[in-house]
């Protein structure tokens, strides 16, 4: 008996170990003209505005220029061919909506005030 009930106490402590050391991997993006512009395969984003609602910040779906702090992610309800969110994760930075150069029909909830 106090073989199985170590086994399982073994196999558990490296189940624990090796999904705590898989660290997910994004794509990188790369920034452009200082800041206010990124770059994503053949798309170009351009800085639009803070984001207008927290409720707006989807799952995190890449880094930019290989940076782990510097994170983008979706727009809740958008595409992201289409808006994206930056963010710098360190005390006191913002979260910044970033939008597609082609998008010319912007929707309500994402007008600047």
């Amino acid at each position: 008996m106090k073989k199985i009930v170590s086994l399982i106490v073994i196999t558990l402590l490296f189940s624990f170990i090796a999904s705590c050391a898989s660290e997910k991997s994004y794509e990188s993006i790369m920034e452009i003209d200082n800041g206010s512009r990124l770059k994503w395969g053949n798309r170009t984003y351009t800085f639009y505005s803070a984001v207008p609602k927290d409720s707006l910040i989807g799952k995190q779906i890449a880094i930019i220029d290989g940076d782990k702090k510097h994170k983008v992610f979706e727009v809740k309800g958008y595409s992201k061919e289409d808006w994206i969110i930056e963010h710098y994760d360190v005390i006191m930075s913002v979260y910044s909506l970033y939008k597609a150069d082609n998008v010319t029909d912007i929707p309500t909830e994402l007008q600047q005030k």
